[in-house]
């Protein structure tokens, strides 16, 4: 009878204590979700271009940057001039497009600044 109330316990014991993790687990995430969707930085697009790599398109204010991402870490490639449009298109191969566009368009200026920056 012993064995059976220890090992009742233990399993109580066990169900709390993954319980408590769960609901931490939620309470975390639900504060944390807040805390990444307000201020004024909002990630517009994304591009995966790697495996963990990947492009981000980054408006700050009223400012928009193209940074890369990496397990290096992360690197401000340029900051994007003139009036954005906000992509109201579902995720997917249209919201690519329109990223990619951007892309090539602002990658050349890029590669010069850097060019210059070198000499």
């Amino acid at each position: 009878m012993e064995d059976f109330t220890a090992l009742t316990g233990a399993l109580v014991a066990v169900a709390c204590v993954l319980f408590l993790a769960w609901w931490c687990s939620r309470l975390l995430g639900r504060s944390w979700g807040r805390a990444a969707s307000g201020g004024n930085m909002r990630v517009l697009e994304r591009l995966q271009v790697g495996a963990d790599r990947q492009l981000l398109l980054v408006k700050v204010q009223e400012h928009c940057f193209l940074l890369g991402v990496s397990s290096a870490g992360i690197e401000l490639l340029t900051e994007i001039e003139g009036e954005l449009k906000e992509n109201t298109q579902p995720a997917g191969i249209l919201a690519e497009h329109a990223f990619g566009d951007v892309l090539k368009k602002y990658a050349f200026s890029h590669k010069q600044k850097k060019e210059e920056e070198d000499e």
